[in-house]
């Protein structure tokens, strides 16, 4: 019982991460994607001894995360089958098999070594799918942290463009290749140690701002309102929209790289408090627009109804009165 357990939450946070923990977890893996990634350049410079051996172990180390995460996707999946012949599930082969071909002296050329850890980034793709996935799947009630009211359901949940998180993670990229080199290139002197540290420190905060952008900036479009949700490095805040404030809703896609990958801002006006409310970023503006705007008239139908409907019962019961 204990196991099947345990499975179902391997199963949660790896295949299905909808609640805190789970992109936690998600976010521990992105976050040794992209160091993985960085320390590349390293290999190729003249570096001490104890350079080689620190890399040599944070290379066991991330093959050793990537191993237990790859068998644990496979124990937990439901079709575990499935999952191996997969694209994702390749994509994860792909991640830890050269270092395998390696260490059997199958794989000796180290262009083509370096080649297969650079396709890790990948696994970013694998990552986003899979969140996704979770959010049509939980997408009935509730997602993460928010939570539907009585007799409403989640349509649709709005989420950054995953270029975006990509494009986001360039600046820790270079900042941690950066510092890495400098320590590197002055043999870990006091101002290589405190300029890496400086550069490292930055790289970590842009990394967590890119992270918490591409999980927690959505839109909710329920049945009855909208709720846009954005998350900052100290706290975050929501806007909660009923469909009756709405006055007017734009998408806008302009320029080539948004016209071409299909993503753009939403601008929300309304009557209330809020104002104009803005969401950047966000994949098919014009499909999003589309549906907020299919509701709003369906909740505008349906109210003129709901107070035209006692008139038309007062006559029925008038007229039947008098032929009877």
């Amino acid at each position: 019982m204990y196991i099947s357990k345990f499975r179902l939450w391997v199963n949660k946070c790896l295949h299905t991460p909808s609640t805190h923990m789970p992109k936690i977890i998600n976010g521990f893996l992105v976050f040794l994607i992209v160091l993985s990634i960085a320390v590349l350049p390293l290999h190729f410079l003249p570096s001490p001894d104890w350079v080689h051996d620190y890399l040599i172990f944070f290379d066991k180390f991330i093959i050793t995360v990537f191993t237990v995460e790859y068998i644990l996707r496979i124990w937990s999946a439901r079709r575990p089958l499935r999952y191996i012949f997969s694209k994702w599930g390749a994509i994860d082969l792909i991640a830890i098999i050269p270092f395998y071909l390696a260490k059997m002296s199958l794989l000796s050329a180290p262009e083509i070594f370096f080649g297969f850890r650079i396709l890790r980034i990948l696994k970013l793709g694998k990552i986003y799918d899979i969140e996704r996935a979770a959010i049509l799947d939980c997408a009935k009630d509730s997602h993460g942290e928010f939570r539907v009211l009585e007799g409403e359901e989640i349509e649709h949940v709005v989420r950054k463009h995953p270029l975006v998180f990509l494009l986001n993670l360039l600046l820790p990229l270079s900042l941690t290749t950066t510092s890495l080199t400098v320590l590197v290139f002055f043999q870990a002197n006091l101002f290589a140690v405190i300029f890496t540290c400086l550069f490292l420190f930055f790289a970590g905060i842009f990394f967590f701002k890119a992270w918490l952008d591409f999980n927690y900036d959505v839109i909710y479009i329920t049945n009855r309102r909208i709720i846009l949700q954005n998350r900052e490095l100290f706290g975050a805040f929501s806007n909660d929209i009923s469909y009756e404030s709405i006055t007017n809703v734009k998408p806008d896609n302009t320029g080539i790289l948004h016209w071409l990958l299909k993503f753009g801002n939403i601008q929300i006006e309304t009557a209330a408090i809020q104002g104009t409310l803005y969401f950047h970023d966000a994949p098919n503006p014009h499909e999003v627009v589309r549906h907020i705007i299919r509701n709003r008239q369906k909740i505008l139908e349906n109210n003129r109804d709901n107070f035209h409907q006692p008139k038309r019962d007062n006559l029925v019961s008038r007229k039947t009165a008098v032929d009877f």
